[in-house]
């Protein structure tokens, strides 16, 4: 019965989505169907909201546009919210349109952004789907201006397990490691912290395979600053990098 139930639901779920104009199978999570997976992706962007008050943001791979509401409603200046599915862009100017955010069809390898024009770049686990990640994140550093901030979240892989995991995610093109991260982000002009993203809350941890309405919140989840070491150890849900567009009197890159 537990097995026809999770069978059943996952078919609902799906016949609920294309309802909604989106494709039945993308890595992409929808609000339709809030589960523990999509509650851990909504606390990225719930975590990140501080940076966006009064910030002009980039949201790259916005998906179905959820985050940039998010950041709207965190007092984003702006919010240019990017993805290259366009069902996904025309679902989210559908339900999540709002005066300061511009939803727009584009690939994050091909992004053009006039240098300086922002405070924030936001990107959650859509660097692990790009053939060239040094290319966006090039077009990103030159976007942010002096002191503005990037933040990047991507799977911690850790293990050789987690590596082959991702690398059978049809949708995964660059599986690197976590020191393998680090060292690319660390080749651009900005200061890199590392977070470990965590479960918090009370009871057995969220289960990312259920189909299942979730009975968690994004205040279940938080961020721990650790180091690349540390998570080879306790396995965090996600690698959170907040990198800050450094000034003259900043050192040389560096990740912490």
């Amino acid at each position: 019965m537990t097995r026809f139930r999770y069978w059943h639901k996952r078919f609902l779920n799906g016949m609920r989505k294309v309802a909604s104009g989106l494709r039945p199978f993308n890595e992409s999570v929808w609000p339709g169907v809030r589960n523990d997976l999509f509650v851990a992706h909504e606390s990225l962007y719930q975590l990140a909201a501080p940076y966006a008050a009064g910030a002009r943001v980039l949201d790259a791979g916005c998906g179905t546009g959820y985050g940039a509401a998010v950041f709207a409603g965190a007092g984003a200046q702006s919010v240019l919210a990017i993805d290259c599915d366009p069902l996904s862009i025309w679902f989210a100017r559908r339900h999540f349109s709002h005066p300061v955010i511009s939803f727009r069809k584009a690939d994050c390898e091909l992004l053009a952004l006039p240098a300086q024009s922002l405070d924030l770049v936001f990107s959650s686990n859509v660097l692990e789907h790009l053939e060239h990640p040094e290319t966006f994140l090039a077009t990103a550093s030159n976007a942010l201006v002096t002191g503005g901030t990037a933040v990047f979240a991507v799977p911690p892989i850790t293990t050789e397990a987690v590596l082959q995991e991702n690398r059978g995610i049809h949708y995964h093109r660059s599986n690197l490691t976590l020191p393998e991260w680090a060292a690319l982000l660390a080749r651009f002009p900005w200061s890199v912290t590392l977070y470990h993203h965590r479960f918090v809350g009370s009871g057995p941890p969220p289960d990312f395979t259920s189909p299942f309405p979730s009975r968690r919140s994004v205040s279940d989840f938080s961020l721990f600053e650790g180091t690349v070491e540390e998570a080879y150890r306790t396995c965090p849900y996600t690698a959170f990098f907040v990198a800050r567009r450094m000034t003259a009197l900043d050192g040389g890159p560096a990740v912490k």
